[in-house]
């Protein structure tokens, strides 16, 4: 058994759930492998509470298959890098004493702490299977999930905890949000960054909602669930359309009842339009392919696997660019297709790519024109 084998709803405790869309078949890992590993598919379904109107992704992936090993989320390009030293900003004045960080894994808060100078008396203590150590003597990894044997370990002894882009994997927020609570002093603070999942899923980014982020964290829910489990916000702060800064403090040792959360209609149309307006996409791509020759496609990661399981038609692409070295000359999991670096583009008479990376696109799309092959097109 694992958590996140129930249905339920964690605003309402509702088990009664209508569904909204599925894609039959989709892979259960987002990142890429060698061209010898199996492969293992599970319908991907969309599903919305009667109560609440929350949205979730049902059945889920046992932890162990999903994070089998790191994919590299977070740790290339400009927005990422940008995104990590705007977050070290908004949290560095409360950053002292005892601190927790849960899942910093290769994008852990020390790294900005040794860019940075900084110099305050502080211990860190990150949690994650596979974080990496920083040469700093006041940061400790253990390599481990963040679970309730430690929780008693450090129960109200912490003066801060931290996560970034961790809250939208988490397969029970409740529980979750009553562990960091109970880790931390009256007074002690929890500041964490979340994917702005409201603003991409209405301008239907891929990478919103998978079976790595089960949950439709939109921002008036995390507000919801944040008060419900102890926690007063005491402010945030919008990183581009990227993400939401939260700095929020334990008020209470014991949950207490706040104003209800429906949004069942506006939920339902909102993920209808989604699914409605990607498979047009898919359509379209299609049709324009047909007439070319070098065709690309970009990412290695959930943004092609989405396009891919909902119809692309994957015998015209070449390849699969990417820009992280450490996928070179592996594959997509759940394809035959192989990742090769977009600088492979520079030999190639006007290629063609598929380009749909969400808040990343712009960015790659001006790092291929300007540095690699002037007479790139994009669909």
């Amino acid at each position: 058994m694992f958590e996140g084998k129930k249905l339920i709803c964690p605003i309402s405790g509702s088990t009664k759930f209508s569904k909204i869309f599925t894609i039959k078949k989709f892979p259960i890992y987002m990142g890429v492998v060698n061209k010898s590993k199996r492969f293992e598919f599970k319908k991907l379904s969309f599903n919305i509470n009667k109560s609440s109107g929350s949205v979730q992704i049902h059945p889920k992936v046992p932890l162990r298959k999903l994070y089998f090993k790191p994919h590299g989320s977070g740790t290339v390009g400009m927005t990422w890098k940008n995104h990590h030293s705007s977050f070290f900003k908004f949290l560095s004045k409360d950053f002292k004493n005892l601190v927790i960080e849960i899942g910093g894994g290769h994008n852990s808060v020390s790294e900005s702490i040794g860019l940075s100078g900084f110099k305050k008396n502080y211990k860190l203590i990150s949690f994650d299977p596979n974080g990496k150590k920083y040469a700093n003597p006041n940061h400790f990894i253990v390599k481990d999930f963040f679970s309730k044997k430690y929780v008693k370990k450090y129960k109200d002894r912490v003066s801060l905890v931290i996560h970034s882009h961790l809250f939208e994997h988490i397969y029970d927020p409740n529980n979750f949000l009553i562990d960091i609570n109970n880790s931390l002093k009256i007074g002690g603070l929890h500041i964490f960054s979340v994917p702005n999942l409201k603003f991409m899923i209405k301008n239907g980014y891929s990478n919103a909602m998978n079976f790595e982020h089960p949950y439709f964290l939109e921002e008036s829910m995390i507000d919801y669930l944040l008060k419900k489990n102890g926690f007063k916000i005491l402010k945030k702060k919008k990183y581009l359309n990227h993400s939401i800064f939260y700095k929020t403090k334990k008020t209470t040792n014991n949950p207490k009842k706040i104003n209800v959360y429906r949004k069942f209609e506006v939920n339902k149309r909102l993920f209808k339009n989604y699914y409605k307006n990607l498979k047009k996409d898919v359509n379209l791509i299609n049709k324009k392919i047909k007439t070319y020759q070098n065709v690309f496609l970009f990412g290695a990661h959930i943004f092609s696997q989405m396009l891919i399981f909902n119809g692309l038609n994957i015998s015209l692409i070449k390849n699969i660019l990417d820009n992280d070295k450490k996928k070179h000359n592996q594959y997509l999991y759940g394809t035959k297709i192989k990742v090769v670096s977009p600088k492979n583009l520079r030999n190639v008479d006007k290629p063609i790519i598929i380009l749909r990376a969400a808040q990343y696109s712009n960015e790659i799309k001006k790092d291929i024109l300007k540095n690699i092959n002037k007479k790139t097109r994009f669909i």
